[in-house]
């Protein structure tokens, strides 16, 4: 089996989808190495010493942390990290990768497989291989650990995550940017998914995805497809439904794959216990349970089961055709008694009852659900149970050796979440079984048309959530599985729901009515708020005019009682009476400079001089005020070019504690993903982008960023002092939020880029560095120049504001 894989540069290439395949491809990608030829090769020598800006080295572009982890590289403090504990010692561990920023090669080696230093490493190309691997299995390693395994077939920004593409994601962002891009919650904080070329991690599992890492992870199920008569079925375009009930994935996926040339689909891994089914031409296969640590294999004759789950090193005994009409719990109770010897039935035919209980918990948070009502499956006879207070059902019997099946209400049918066989361990045992939490879209629709950016309201659980559509007229929910919930608008559900793990996307279809309601409870909320604002801030006003009052007369009753009846620091006329007096006590001033950002492009900045922190309030064109956040001032040097500081000091501001905000239609949601850590902009420029994304509405922006903390332009060069900076172009459906969009794709959005231009330009960026755009036939944007480098993203420069100081 191959992928062909078509590359930046414009070349295609295949590769077997196999461990050496994934090698060769990433080699290629990474180094242009061609490792179908010898490693000794002229084209594999030179690239086995290839060298980035960046300092990573060889095939794989590997990193002095990459090698220090697979036990080559002792870095500079001459640290083994095969002798370190990864779990208890995390502390010192972060601490050497600290070291490894630059990647300069200057700390010792240990001698792993003959490795002695940089020069053994670059110039023996065997060897280097070898390394290459040790990687591989040290990444594999990490999924496991981190549980990324457990995304393994899911459907990610379009692209399904497997075992091999988790790995490329890895090599590229690390485990943190692969974490932030499947969603994970092993790491708080969240990180870069984009490198410093602009390469989103997405492209890589997607480029490398689908090889077979062979012994990277223990569990692997290969298919064959045939047809009726034996024959293997080439190319042939199946689905792959998996229902899956891990840790932090539940619910079904369905992925479209097609076989090879030998009827051969590509292999599977999935979370152990998911219930896998090939479903083709309208048929469907009886499911196939993923095993922990076995390989297994089937082969589907017209996709039928014909040959049960086995492990790949013993021989596989066939097995007869499965009745088409037997439930999944029949199936398993048959592979059981099929697994057990004839002694052990002879032992065991005297089926002893055994007591246990259950308890549902929610699915995320593993919280017992009080008073829920599901279902068990016994002995094909399905019966109602309700849970206690606590979620427990206590006193359950059944026979030692059976299969349950427990499932939840469903709209037509039970939707099972989870299955178990009864064993004497689990004598007077509490069984915890997870409700899945199903993640699923719902679509508003009026008139066949979707409703976007309208605010409605969830009712779940005894709570009422407000809910707003994005620009495609969706809300993302997060519920759990078999739970009713309403949706209709401000205090009434206009109709009920249940939860199905099936189903992705819940369509509601509202009439006029239901969205004019929802416009004018919003208008009245806004109204109301803006009113208690007032309020609380007449409150504010008089409580501060009181403790004034309070605090004069207190002075005043000090005076009296020491009776001064002197007045120091006064300046007199001859005739004794005061003209100055001089007190030593400063004038009340605020350590905060206000920007008062207008729609028409002016920014007023109040109390210029105040270096403690920035508020930033913009004024909409039909007299509405929104606060944008107050935050501190970061102090740097100014600098006058790259590497060359100024005179004087600038004031930045972190724009990550204003990255988003939202009322009504006005407001934005900006991300900046920078590997450098340009996340800093003056005060000025911070007060033009806001301004300028306000005055368009609502939408959602992205970007490298301006400079860093301390004003320098990092791997810019024109990046200085926090006011040069760059976005990434706007792409329509807002693609542009999760790829790079050039001026060459059909998807830039070409009205919403020059509106986004037009408004920086109007609060103060006179000139921008572009490309020419394709679907405009190469015409540039406003205000614009071509410069080589920017089909990706545009340069904001010429920064020159309207600003006035107050």
């Amino acid at each position: 089996m191959n992928k062909i894989i078509r590359f930046k540069d414009g070349t295609v290439q295949d590769f077997n989808l196999n461990r050496n395949g994934f090698i060769q491809a990433v080699s290629y990608k990474e180094s242009s190495a061609d490792l179908k030829l010898s490693p000794n090769h002229k084209i594999n020598i030179i690239a086995s010493a290839k060298k980035s800006a960046g300092g990573h080295r060889g095939f794989f572009q590997m990193g002095e942390s990459a090698l220090f982890e697979t036990g080559y590289y002792l870095g500079d403090l001459g640290v083994d990290f095969r002798k370190l504990n990864p779990e208890k010692e995390r502390g010192k561990i972060n601490t050497i990768r600290s070291t490894f920023g630059k990647n300069d090669w200057k700390g010792e080696w240990s001698g792993k497989n003959g490795i002695y230093s940089l020069n053994d490493f670059l110039t023996k190309p065997e060897l280097q291989l070898m390394a290459v691997n040790d990687w591989i299995n040290h990444l594999c390693k990490r999924m496991r650990m981190l549980d990324f395994n457990q995304y393994y077939g899911q459907i990610i920004n379009g692209v399904e995550v497997t075992e091999s593409g988790a790995i490329a994601g890895a090599h590229l962002m690390g485990e943190g940017g692969l974490a932030t891009f499947l969603g994970s919650p092993q790491f708080k904080q969240k990180s870069a998914v984009s490198d410093a070329n602009g390469t989103h991690i997405s492209s890589y599992i997607s480029m490398f995805g689908g090889f077979d890492l062979e012994n990277c992870c223990k569990r692997k199920i290969y298919i064959t497809l045939k047809d009726s008569s034996g024959l293997e079925l080439k190319n042939k375009k199946v689905t792959i439904v998996s229902q899956n009930n891990g840790k932090y994935i539940s619910g079904e996926t369905r992925v479209r794959v097609n076989s090879d040339e030998n009827g051969n689909l590509p292999v599977i891994v999935r979370n152990p216990d998911t219930a896998i089914k090939i479903v083709a031409d309208g048929k469907e296969s009886n499911s196939i349970i993923q095993k922990a640590n076995e390989k297994q294999k089937a082969i589907l004759n017209d996709f039928k089961v014909a040959s049960y789950p086995t492990v790949l090193e013993e021989n596989n005994t066939p097995h007869p055709r499965p009745q088409t009409n037997k439930t999944p719990q029949e199936v398993r109770n048959e592979q059981a008694q099929s697994s057990t010897s004839k002694d052990e039935t002879d032992k065991n035919s005297i089926q002893k009852n055994v007591s246990f209980n259950i308890q549902i918990v929610e699915g995320d948070s593993a919280k017992p659900i009080s008073n829920m009502n599901f279902y068990l499956t016994y002995k094909g006879n399905i019966k109602k149970h309700t849970a206690d207070g606590t979620g427990v059902k206590q006193g359950i019997i059944a026979e030692e050796g059976r299969d349950i099946e427990v499932s939840v209400e469903g709209s037509g049918k039970k939707q099972v979440i989870h299955h178990f066989r009864v064993s004497a361990a689990l004598k007077n045992q509490t069984i915890k079984v997870k409700l899945p939490v199903h993640t699923f879209e719902v679509s508003v629709i009026h008139d066949g048309n979707a409703i976007p950016n309208t605010l409605f309201s969830i009712f779940y659980r005894g709570r009422e959530i407000p809910k707003r559509t994005n620009s495609l007229g969706i809300i993302n929910i997060r519920m759990l599985t078999g739970f009713v919930f309403g949706f209709g608008v401000k205090g009434k559900s206009l109709v009920l729901s249940r939860v199905e793990k099936s189903i992705k996307i819940q369509n509601f279809t509202v009439n006029n009515d239901a969205i004019q309601a929802s416009k004018m409870y919003e208008i009245a909320d806004a109204k109301f708020k803006q009113v208690e604002d007032l309020k609380n801030q007449q409150k504010q006003k008089e409580d501060q005019e009181k403790k004034a009052k309070e605090k004069a007369e207190s002075a005043k009753s000090e005076t009296d009682k020491k009776n001064q009846a002197k007045q120091n620091d006064t300046y007199t006329e001859n005739g004794g009476k005061p003209l100055t007096a001089v007190s030593s006590q400063s004038s009340v001033t605020s350590d905060t400079t206000r920007y008062h950002i207008y729609y028409s492009g002016v920014i007023k900045r109040e109390n210029k001089a105040a270096t403690g922190f920035a508020e930033f309030i913009y004024y909409d064109q039909n007299g509405g005020i929104h606060n944008l956040g107050k935050s501190n001032f970061n102090v740097a040097n100014r600098w006058s070019s790259k590497k060359v500081k100024g005179v004087g000091s600038v004031y930045l501001i972190d724009q990550r504690k204003h990255k988003q905000y939202k009322n009504g239609n006005i407001g934005y949601l900006w991300r900046i993903d920078s590997g450098d850590g340009r996340y800093y902009l003056s005060g000025a420029a911070l007060s033009a982008v806001l301004g300028a994304m306000c005055s368009l509405g609502y939408a959602e922006y992205t970007g490298s960023g301006f400079s860093c903390k301390d004003g320098s332009p990092g791997d810019s060069v024109s990046h200085l002092n926090g006011e040069n900076g760059d976005f990434r172009y706007i792409a329509i459906n807002n693609r542009h939020m999760n790829e790079l969009t050039y001026t060459s794709h059909k998807h830039f959005d070409w009205d919403k880029n020059v509106g986004f231009l037009n408004a920086l330009y109007k609060f103060g960026y006179k000139l921008f560095g572009s490309n020419p755009v394709k679907i405009k036939e190469n015409k540039l944007l406003p205000h614009s120049k071509s410069w080589s480098g920017h089909n990706n993203h545009v340069h904001l420069h010429n920064f020159n504001p309207n600003l006035e100081d107050i």
